[in-house]
């Protein structure tokens, strides 16, 4: 055992001999290194592993971008096309809106107007038993007050001078009627809210089929002839289209668009201007032939309702604001705004000697005479004639105007006294428009009417000789 035990502790010291102190040192720098190279490859695989994950969440970014880009550009298109749809639904409901308010409106009118009328009738009548003291028995005043209404017509027919009688009536539109022209080809055209204008031959009188039909995009509001066979439009979708009749009429050949709202009257200015009111207050003159906007005159605070051409050069504009304005197109100004109406002016007439006469809402004509002195125009005279608002003015010849009104009636007035001398019942709703046509050498007046029809009056020459 002794042997055996310093054997191997010989041994021992023999290794430990053997193994000198720079070998040991090399062991632990070989120990170190490889602990380094351990930990080196630890932290890269980390950080390989974070860069993995990284562009792993990079990648699912860049994927969900995407997702919400195409998302995006879908729900775009699909908005732009909502809008598109909900744009057109919302033109519709406007005109349909428009329509029905403008409906609404009108029964009222027209319920006031036979109320008024009514009412003028039993007074009317009443005066008479009073006058006659024709004391009736209940049984008999109650069998002649059945039709009071049409009593007082036939009493306001018996009256009237009689010149004029109604000719012809044609159901020309399927909605009312709002404008009548007649063209230089001596043809009729007229324009409606059934978003159509009518081209009609005039042959012997008589208005026969019409010759050509346009369809517009909203309600025709006015019309004008600028040059033969081509015809402005004024419309409620806010714009100017101009037609050109030797052609199909399939689309129009211009459109002149600077307007926010309704463009309700249209004027030729010269050979290359013309003038546009709107219900955006404004009145925009326009180059015929380019379509340029050469100015914008501002000045009424509501809707522009009726625009006329003086013959000394100027505007003239009535208003909703109850106003009426004057305005120097060279100056580029208002130069004189004329108060008197209580309601809106809707139609304006210069007459051939340069009086101006203005009807409104508040049922009046007024009549305003151009001072040279003062260099204006001043009120004259006012006609309380009729029972409700007076929409349209047409001068007939030198001796005569006419005037159509909510009340059904056109009224013929004598210039030089200013007096009502006739009365013409025929229409079922509101006169909209009067218009003085030549026709074989005669002169016929046309009117047209919320009733959709187009009507003609002929003068009785024999009568009016006797007067």
């Amino acid at each position: 055992m002794g042997v055996c035990g310093v054997e191997s502790e010989s041994r021992k010291n023999k290794y430990y001999k053997n193994e000198s102190p720079k070998n040991s040192n090399k062991h632990k720098k070989n120990d170190s290194k490889n602990k380094k190279e351990k930990s080196n490859k630890i932290k890269n695989n980390d950080s390989n592993k974070k860069l993995d994950n990284e562009n792993h969440i990079d990648s699912h970014k860049e994927i969900e971008f995407k997702n919400k880009e195409l998302k995006y550009s879908f729900n775009k298109d699909e908005i732009e096309n909502n809008e598109k749809e909900n744009y057109n639904l919302n033109n519709q409901n406007h005109l349909e809106i428009t329509e029905k308010m403008n409906q609404e409106i009108e029964k009222n009118e027209v319920l006031n107007s036979l109320v008024i009328m009514e009412k003028t009738s039993k007074n009317f009548n009443e005066e008479i038993r009073n006058e006659k003291n024709d004391v009736k028995s209940p049984e008999k005043e109650e069998q002649n007050g059945e039709n009071d209404f049409s009593y007082n017509n036939r009493d306001i027919k018996d009256n009237n001078l009689g010149n004029y009688e109604n000719t012809q009536t044609y159901e020309a539109h399927t909605k009312k009627v709002t404008i009548l022209i007649q063209l230089e080809s001596g043809k009729l055209a007229s324009g409606s809210y059934d978003m159509t204008i009518k081209i009609w031959d005039i042959i012997d009188k008589t208005i026969i089929e019409p010759d050509k039909i346009i369809q517009e995009k909203g309600f025709v509001l006015f019309l004008l002839e600028f040059e033969r066979d081509k015809i402005l439009c004024g419309t409620s979708m806010n714009e100017i289209n101009l037609w050109d009749l030797n052609t199909d009429c399939q689309s129009c050949e211009f459109n002149f668009q600077g307007h926010e709202l309704w463009i309700n009257c249209l004027v030729k200015l010269d050979s290359e201007r013309f003038a546009s009111a709107s219900n955006d207050a404004t009145i925009l003159i326009w180059n015929y032939y380019n379509g340029e906007k050469l100015f914008r005159f501002e000045g009424h605070d509501d809707c522009i309702l009726s625009l006329i051409y003086l013959k000394n050069g100027k505007l003239c504009s009535g208003s909703a604001d109850e106003t009426i304005k004057i305005w120097d197109i060279d100056k580029e100004e208002c130069v004189q705004t004329l108060n008197g109406h209580t309601k809106w002016v809707k139609c304006l007439l210069e007459l051939d000697n340069g009086t101006i006469l203005s009807g409104s809402d508040d049922q009046s004509i007024k009549i305003w005479n151009y001072d040279k002195n003062e260099d204006k125009y001043i009120l004259f005279n006012t006609l309380n004639e009729h029972k409700l608002s007076v929409r349209t003015l047409c001068q007939i010849d030198e001796k005569y105007f006419a005037s159509g009104s909510f009340d059904f009636t056109i009224k013929i007035w004598e210039i030089n006294t200013w007096n009502c001398v006739e009365t013409l019942n025929g229409h079922s709703s509101i006169i909209i428009w009067i218009t003085n046509l030549d026709v074989e050498g005669k002169k016929i007046l046309a009117s047209c009417s919320d009733d959709n029809t187009i009507k003609f009056w002929e003068k009785n020459e024999k009568e009016d000789e006797m007067v």
